[in-house]
């Protein structure tokens, strides 16, 4: 189903910024047919590529939506290893593979690549990006939202939305017309320099591996990007704080060199270099009656663990279906409220984390011996992999609020069948290969499920059972759910275990869904 609505129509949610995240969030309610606009400040889509690093669960989650993922990872390098540089200590090399998924590496590839993307696939469920619309104004009503848009040509215009996402970046309108407490963590004295080139000289380590170097002047990060250059990012003293605009090469160089001790390295056909001054905000709230907050309006990250477009990917896919529930009347406005207390604690965690592990250069030096002896234990939260939501009011039963992993059984994929964005129960029965046993987890899970007009899939072994009965000859999706002994299992639109039961709980199934939505 698409949705999508002209230019001169008042849609039901109005999306504002086609960054990564407003784009995720346009593509994830038109999918759900909901009349959706999403319009951008620039004429044109920013250049630069930015925000290079996707993790594992963001190719997941764009897999989940229905993305080419394929050729977007062939129009990539892959991020294979990791190598952690410290000073007077021998490199300590880690695969950045991760088991348990589809997508087991990270993908280096340009912003560009990944916003044409999503635009071109968001034009194919009838939604256009309008550009050069700047959101100067926004008035909030009991059922609408007012906002006024201001035209690179100098016109006015105001759209009336039920609903608005304010997905704009750092410096957003949006959120300050909701009135969202905004406070700033700088990390001050240090600053972040950053280009893409190509080098020569004495930087040890393969090029092919994305590299850190922490030393006593600062830390600087590499990883090689698909057309040949590399990206350099420096994180370094800074000593004239007032110093405004983006550094020229010569000084992104001498900070490169500094931190590294290679005096002979040389940049070639560079671009994009620009300047940080690194701090983290948590905006305080993530809505505002009829208006939300998603990815860097809502908190904005130091650019120093590959984070920010990651973590507001996610924000866009959990929100994306809950706010399409309550535009079409499906669960009431209150669902909203977990979108918050799902997202901002995440931000929050990540924002501490920064803040608590970064080195530029400033302040006593970290203990290098130390921090080489705790890799063997750093887990892969980067990954995005081992996010859950087991203290939401979604989840009840063991294990809920889990991700769940792709399987394949048999001609098919999990992904394929959760990928179409709704609720899903799964009833495993307890003898995969009993016809009776197949027919009562059927019937448990119908109850259950059936007035909340979820669908029900039955797992059993050689695919007989009532309709809707998937074959999972292997076992590979009983494994992956932890359904060993049989159990329902209802899944969320966006790929989380919202409940873990028996084969026999269909009433405290239904209890639960009739709790979520209503």
């Amino acid at each position: 189903m698409s949705g999508g609505a002209s230019p001169a129509g008042d849609p039901e949610v109005l999306v504002v910024g086609a960054g990564p995240v407003g784009l995720c969030t346009a593509i994830e309610l038109a999918r759900r047919g909901v009349r959706v606009r999403i319009v951008d400040r620039r004429t044109e889509p920013r250049t630069g590529t930015r925000a290079c690093t996707v993790w594992q669960r963001t190719l997941e989650v764009f897999d989940l939506m229905g993305l080419p993922v394929g050729d977007y990872l062939d129009a990539g390098v892959p991020y294979t290893h990791r190598v952690h540089h410290f000073t007077g200590l021998p490199p300590v090399t880690r695969p950045a593979d991760q088991p348990g998924t589809r997508y087991p590496r990270p993908l280096l590839i340009g912003q560009p690549a990944t916003e044409e993307m999503l635009t071109r696939h968001l034009a194919g469920l009838g939604v256009r990006v309008e550009r050069g619309l700047t959101a100067v104004q926004l008035t909030q009503g009991p059922a609408r939202v007012t906002v006024r848009l201001a035209g690179a040509d100098g016109s006015v215009r105001d759209v009336r939305a039920e609903w608005v996402v304010g997905a704009q970046g750092p410096h957003s309108s949006v959120r300050d017309g909701m009135g969202a407490a905004w406070e700033k963590t700088p990390c001050p004295g240090t600053q972040l320099l950053q280009i893409d080139a190509r080098w020569t000289g004495s930087l040890p380590g393969d090029p092919a591996h994305c590299h850190l170097f922490l030393t006593e002047a600062g830390s600087l990060g590499t990883a090689p990007l698909p057309d040949g250059r590399h990206r350099f990012y420096a994180g370094v003293a800074d000593p004239d704080p007032s110093r405004t605009g983006d550094p020229g090469v010569a000084e992104v160089l001498d900070a490169v060199r500094r931190v590294s001790g290679v005096p002979d390295l040389e940049f070639h056909d560079g671009r994009f270099h620009w300047r940080v001054r690194l701090y983290n905000a948590v905006a305080g709230t993530y809505r505002v009656g009829r208006c939300l907050l998603a990815g860097d309006s809502a908190h904005t990250m130091m650019p120093v663990t590959a984070q920010g477009m990651n973590t507001g990917v996610q924000d866009a896919f959990n929100l994306g279906w809950k706010l399409a529930a309550v535009v079409h009347g499906r669960a009431p406005a209150r669902l909203l409220d977990t979108y918050e207390a799902e997202r901002r604690p995440v931000a929050l965690a990540l924002a501490e984390r920064n803040g608590r592990t970064y080195w530029g250069g400033v302040g006593p030096v970290p203990p290098f011996a130390l921090l080489r002896s705790r890799l063997a234990d750093a887990g892969a939260g980067h990954t995005g992999l081992t996010l859950g939501y087991p203290e939401s009011a979604l989840s009840a039963g063991p294990g809920a609020g889990e991700r769940v992993p792709d399987a394949e059984w048999d001609g098919g994929r999990l992904f394929r069948l959760l990928g179409r964005g709704d609720w899903t129960v799964l009833a495993f029965p307890e003898d995969p290969a009993d016809p009776a046993a197949a027919e009562l987890a059927g019937k448990e899970a119908s109850a259950g499920a059936r007035r909340a007009g979820v669908p029900v899939h039955v797992v059993t072994a050689d695919g007989r059972g009532p309709r809707g009965t998937v074959a999972d000859g292997a076992g590979a999706v009983r494994e992956a759910l932890g359904a060993r002994a049989g159990g329902l299992v209802l899944v969320r639109p966006d790929g989380y275990v919202a409940f873990r039961g028996a084969v026999r709980d269909g009433a405290a199934l239904d209890r639960h869904l009739a709790g979520l939505l209503g």
